[in-house]
C-alpha cells in the first residue's frame, strides 16, 4: 500500500478535485441556462431538490464513519454491503417520491434520473472513504476530476443534440456511473478486506451511521427548503434564478470541504489521543478559514456579481446581482458552520448531531415559508442565515460537551 501523504498535500489534492468538480457543477448549470433557458434550469433544480434529501438519507455518511474508523474495527466489505443495500432502498424511495410528486411522467423520469446520478455518487463515496482513511486524497481527486469532465461533456452533448432536460439528466447519470465502474471500485478497494462478516456487524454499522444519514437528509432539506418555498410561491423560473445565484456558495464550500475532508482523520486521531490543544488549534483554523472565505465571497459578489452572472448564465440573470450578494452573506455563516461540522465528526459525536439538525431544518423551513412570500427571493438567503446561526450554536455546544468528557493526554 502506498504510504499516506502530508496534510498539506492532501489538502492541495482535495481542493483541486473539489474545485474542478464544483466548476463542472457550474458548467452543468450554465449549460442548462444557455441551451435550455431559466425554465429548464428551474426544472433541473427542482428535480435535485426533490431527490437530494432521499439520496442523502441513504448516503448515511458512511464515508465519515469509515474514514474515522482508524483501528479498522469493521472490514471494508461490511461497509460496501451496507452502502449497496442503502443505495437500493434509496433508489426505490426516489422512484416512489417521483411518481407521487411530479406533475407529469417526464418530470417524474427527470427526478428518477437525478436520483440515479446521486446514488451512483453515494457508491463512489464509500470507495473514497477507503482512500481517505489511507490519507490518499490524490486518488479521490483524480476520480472527481474525471467525473466532472465526463459529466459536463455528456450533458452538453445531450442538450445540444436534443434540447431535452430528460436526455440531459440521463447523460448526467451515465457520467456518474462510468467513473464508479472503471476507477473508483478497483482503486478504492485495493488493499482492503472485501470479505463480509455477519449481518449483525453490518446492522451495527447502520446503527452507527443512521444518525449521520438523517443529519445529511436534514442538511439537504435545509438547503432545499427555500427552493420548495420559491417554487410554491414564485414559480419554476424564479427557482432557476435562485439556483444560479446559490451555485456560487459552492466556491468557498469547495475549500472548506477540501480541508475538512483532509483534516477529518487527523482530527479523529487528536481526539482519540486526548490531544486537546492540537484538536482545538485545527478547529480554530478551519473556522477562521470559513469566515475569511465568506467575507471574500461577499466582496466578490459586490464588485463583479453582475458581470459573472451575465457571463456564466444569460444577460437577464444580471438583474439578480443583489440576490447574489445576499446569498454570499448567508454563506459567511454557512461556511463557518460547515467547518465546525467536520470537528464534530472528527470527535465522532454522531448521535448529538441529530437533534441539532432537526432544529436547524425546522428554523430554515419556518423562516423560508414566512420570508419568501414577504420578501420574494431575498427571503431565501435570510432563511439560510437563520439556519446557520442555529447550527453554529449547536456545534459549539456539542464540541464543548465532547471535549469535557474526553480525558486530556498526559
Amino acid at each position: 500500500m502506498p504510504p499516506p501523504v502530508s496534510l498539506r498535500s492532501n489538502f492541495a489534492w482535495t481542493f483541486t478535485g473539489n474545485a474542478l468538480y464544483a466548476v463542472g457543477q457550474w458548467a452543468i448549470l450554465s449549460l442548462f441556462a444557455k441551451l435550455g433557458g431559466s425554465e429548464m434550469l428551474g426544472q433541473y433544480a427542482l428535480a435535485v431538490a426533490v431527490a437530494s434529501p432521499v439520496a442523502m438519507l441513504s448516503h448515511l455518511n458512511l464515508r465519515a464513519v469509515l474514514a474515522t474508523d482508524i483501528a479498522a474495527k469493521q472490514p471494508f466489505g461490511d461497509y460496501v454491503a451496507v452502502r449497496l443495500g442503502a443505495t437500493g432502498i434509496g433508489l426505490a424511495a426516489v422512484g416512489v417520491l417521483a411518481a407521487a410528486s411530479a406533475g407529469s411522467w417526464t418530470m417524474a423520469a427527470v427526478i428518477l434520473a437525478v436520483g440515479l446520478a446521486l446514488n451512483a455518487e453515494n457508491v463512489s463515496d464509500i470507495y473514497y472513504g477507503a482512500m481517505q482513511r489511507r490519507e490518499r486524497m490524490d486518488r479521490v481527486a483524480w476520480s472527481m476530476i474525471g467525473r466532472a469532465l465526463l459529466s459536463v461533456a455528456l450533458v452538453g452533448a445531450a442538450l445540444a443534440a436534443t434540447h431535452s432536460v430528460l436526455a440531459a439528466v440521463a447523460a448526467l447519470a451515465a457520467g456518474r456511473l462510468i467513473p464508479l465502474l472503471i476507477y473508483d471500485r478497483p482503486v478504492g478497494s485495493a488493499g482492503e478486506t472485501l470479505a463480509r462478516t455477519t449481518v449483525r456487524a453490518q446492522v451495527r454499522i447502520v446503527r452507527t451511521a443512521l444518525p449521520l444519514g438523517v443529519v445529511l437528509m436534514l442538511v439537504s432539506l435545509n438547503s432545499n427548503l427555500p427552493r420548495y418555498a420559491i417554487e410554491h410561491f414564485l414559480g419554476t423560473r424564479e427557482l432557476g434564478a435562485f439556483a444560479a445565484a446559490a451555485s456560487f456558495m459552492t466556491a468557498g464550500g469547495t475549500v472548506i470541504n477540501a480541508l475538512g475532508q483532509s483534516a477529518t482523520p487527523r482530527l479523529a486521531r487528536y481526539f482519540e489521543q486526548g490531544d486537546r490543544a492540537r484538536f482545538l488549534r485545527l478547529v480554530a483554523q478551519l473556522a477562521a478559514l470559513g469566515l475569511a472565505l465568506g467575507a471574500a465571497g461577499v466582496l466578490g459578489a459586490a464588485v463583479a456579481g453582475r458581470l459573472v452572472l451575465r457571463l456564466l448564465y444569460r444577460p437577464e440573470f444580471q438583474a439578480y446581482s443583489g440576490l447574489l450578494i445576499a446569498v454570499m452573506g448567508a454563506a459567511v455563516l454557512g461556511y463557518t458552520a460547515n467547518a465546525l461540522g467536520y470537528a464534530v465528526t472528527g470527535a465522532r459525536a454522531f448521535d448529538a448531531q441529530l437533534p441539532l439538525f432537526c432544529a436547524m431544518a425546522a428554523a430554515c423551513g419556518l423562516a423560508a415559508w414566512v420570508l419568501v412570500p414577504r420578501f420574494g427571493l431575498m427571503g431565501a438567503p435570510m432563511a439560510l442565515a437563520a439556519a446557520a446561526v442555529v447550527q453554529i450554536a449547536g456545534e459549539v455546544a456539542i464540541l464543548s460537551r465532547a471535549l469535557g468528557r474526553r480525558e486530556p493526554a498526559h
